[in-house]
C-alpha cells in the first residue's frame, strides 16, 4: 500500500529544520505517471458487520435510550423538588 516514510532524524520528538518527505507504493514510479491512476484510498466498510452484530449494537443503543430518559425523568422529579424545597 501507500505509506510515508520516515527518515530516522525525523522520527524524534524534535521537528526537523527541513520536510524530506518521501511516500513509497508500487505503482509511485518517477516517469511513469500512466500508474498513478492505479493507486486507490483505502475505504473502510461497515459492511462487514454481521447482521447479529448490528442488532446486538441497536439493542444496546435502545437500553442506552431508555437509561438516558429514566435518568432525565428523575433529574425533572429533583428539580421541581428542590425548587419546591426553595
Amino acid at each position: 500500500g501507500f505509506r510515508k516514510v520516515v527518515h530516522i532524524e525525523q522520527g524524534g520528538l524534535v521537528k526537523p529544520e527541513k520536510d524530506d518527505t518521501e511516500f513509497q507504493h508500487p505503482f509511485f514510479l518517477r516517469g511513469q505517471e500512466q500508474l498513478l491512476e492505479n493507486i486507490k484510498r483505502k475505504v473502510t466498510s461497515v459492511s462487514g458487520l454481521k447482521g447479529e452484530e448490528v442488532r446486538v449494537r441497536q439493542d444496546s443503543v435502545a437500553r442506552l435510550l431508555a437509561d438516558m430518559q429514566a435518568m432525565r425523568g428523575k433529574q425533572d422529579s429533583l428539580d421541581s423538588r428542590l425548587l419546591a424545597m426553595k
